[in-house]
């Protein structure tokens, strides 16, 4: 049986990204209605890491999915309060 070689540079990126995207933006509108802390949700936390995990090794960026918000990444101090003003 003849083998093939596989390549990851050859993934399609962009149909993976948004795919995960789908998937994880369905997830975390589940986790909002699931009993904190139960097994479902820790499953559904464990799918979110897994997500973020690939996101991150297909991008280079380990906030992929996750909204700027006001602060940025989580270590980024704030950048839009009173004290950057003036």
């Amino acid at each position: 049986m003849a083998r093939h070689k596989r390549d990851d540079n050859h993934v399609d990126r962009a149909g993976m990204l948004e795919a995960l995207g789908v998937c994880r933006s369905k997830i975390t509108r589940e986790m909002a209605t699931m009993k904190a802390m139960g097994p479902r949700y820790g499953v559904a936390s464990g799918a979110l890491a897994a997500i973020d995990a690939l996101a991150t090794m297909l991008t280079g960026q380990p906030y992929y999915f996750h909204d700027k918000g006001t602060t940025g990444r989580p270590s980024e101090p704030f950048k839009d309060g009173p004290e950057s003003s003036g």
